[in-house]
């Protein structure tokens, strides 16, 4: 056993999803270090409102970038492929323009809205800039990952603008200081605004053979994708976000405050969904395009393969660990140990389920996943209203995790008959034979 790990581990491919996990590890231990002082930092109910204003921030950016972050995942690798310089720097220009205008209007509303509640000009302040900044970081860090590296996108979007805010915190601490949500949000925009400059540079260094090209547009198949992975953006991040706003209005902030803690810690799942989610990203759809079958069904199994070794690692530690890890936000948080387990169960079988969302996408099947995410809104949404006021905090783990797991199986369920593909950990059955053969991946009609 011990040499299959290490044969694996030596593998090119793997070494690059590991790569990939650790760097979305190292950025999840700086968040969860961040939002834990961040919590000591605060009283209970200044936090509960903090993690409520940066969902709200965080739902706001992706409307306002009108689904043009995935857009460019999905024409990028397919222009640089086929080598048309003309459309990539097309399908740029078109995105920074539309997604421009979106955050525009997204932040004039944010702001009507803060007003509106009586808020005051430094939180109002606050939220708009860390809105707007976020928002081009997601746009950058889509750029840079697919032109660049994985590092340099994911990196400046997730990983180094944190080390400076939580060195921030650890001041305030050390010097007794109390802070207040517009405190901190303008701490981070200001951070994450370094890191957008640094990828603004990059980027305009890596396409100097763009200038003297005319820009060409392909606008019918831009708005086409772009409407269903807005939509999809949308409801994605309703599903991550849209919870807290929910539990701060139907609860109250501390409450919402110890929801925030706990779905942060479970998103250490997440984060593995969004590693393999920024690998195949980058590697699939070039393999794909390149119609490489072969390749592309061999990267699946090294994904399955070390995702299945992160579930049971991580479950182990949030099973023992759930009330010590809690505790790092403050005393009444580890009361809640159940409801960092529940939600922990729901991201892992997600995790489990592999990145059939970004297999659909790139193989031209985006209009197949928007009703599977639909639905699992309107369900969670549904069993908050109902699971709450019986149970508490509890039932809003429990209609999370239960609408979670109902999406993966029905988006694994879409994957394997729309493209031949099955990119959960059970597919390794599969790969046990010697004899297997690799997938002939279908795809969707690209005027689609």
């Amino acid at each position: 056993m011990i040499d299959s790990i290490l044969q694996l581990m030596r593998r090119d491919v793997t070494r690059g999803v590991a790569g990939t996990i650790l760097l979305k590890v190292g950025s999840g231990g700086l968040a969860f270090a961040l939002f834990s002082l961040a919590a000591r930092a605060m009283s209970p109910d200044a936090f509960g409102a903090f993690a409520m204003w940066l969902s709200v921030a965080q739902i706001a950016s992706v409307v306002g970038l009108v689904g043009q972050e995935l857009l460019l995942v999905r024409f990028l690798n397919e222009y640089q492929v086929r080598e048309q310089a003309d459309l990539t720097k097309g399908v740029l220009l078109s995105s920074l323009k539309i997604s421009s205008i979106g955050m525009l209007i997204v932040i004039i509303a944010i702001a009507a809205g803060a007003s509106v509640r009586g808020d005051t000009w430094l939180l109002i302040l606050a939220v708009s800039a860390f809105t707007a900044v976020n928002a081009g970081l997601m746009l950058g860090s889509q750029i840079a990952r697919s032109l660049i590296s994985i590092l340099m996108g994911e990196g400046n979007r997730e990983f180094f603008w944190r080390i400076a805010v939580v060195l921030f915190l650890v001041a305030a601490l050390f010097g007794h200081g109390r802070l207040d949500p517009a405190q901190l949000l303008a701490v981070m925009a200001i951070a994450m605004a370094i890191g957008l400059a640094i990828q603004v540079v990059t980027i305009a260094r890596a396409l100097p053979n763009l200038r003297n090209v005319p820009a060409g547009s392909e606008s019918s198949r831009w708005r086409s994708s772009a409407l269903h992975f807005w939509v999809s953006s949308i409801l994605e991040a309703a599903n991550q976000y849209f919870d807290v706003i929910l539990v701060y209005w139907m609860l109250d902030p501390a409450t919402a405050g110890v929801y925030f803690a706990a779905s942060r810690l479970a998103n250490i799942f997440a984060m593995l969904s969004a590693a393999l989610y920024s690998f195949g990203a980058r590697r699939l759809p070039s393999l794909y395009f390149s119609k490489n079958h072969r390749e592309f069904g061999h990267t699946l199994q090294l994904m399955a393969e070390v995702t299945a070794l992160c579930v049971i690692a991580g479950l182990a530690v949030v099973w023992i660990g759930a009330p010590h890890l809690l505790g790092l936000f403050g005393p009444h948080f580890a009361a809640q140990q159940w409801v960092l387990i529940v939600l922990a169960l729901g991201t892992a079988f997600q995790a489990a389920g592999g990145p059939s969302a970004a297999i659909l996408q790139v193989t031209g099947h985006e209009r197949d996943y928007v009703p599977v995410v639909a639905g699992n809104v309107v369900l969670r949404l549904v069993g908050f209203l109902v699971l709450i006021p019986w149970l508490g905090v509890l039932g809003a783990a429990i209609s999370a995790t239960v609408s979670l797991a109902l999406a993966t199986i029905a988006l694994n369920v879409l994957c394997r008959r729309r493209t031949g593909v099955d990119p959960s950990i059970l597919a390794l059955s599969r790969f046990l034979s010697s004899k297997a053969e690799p997938y002939a991946v279908r795809v969707a009609d690209s005027k689609d």
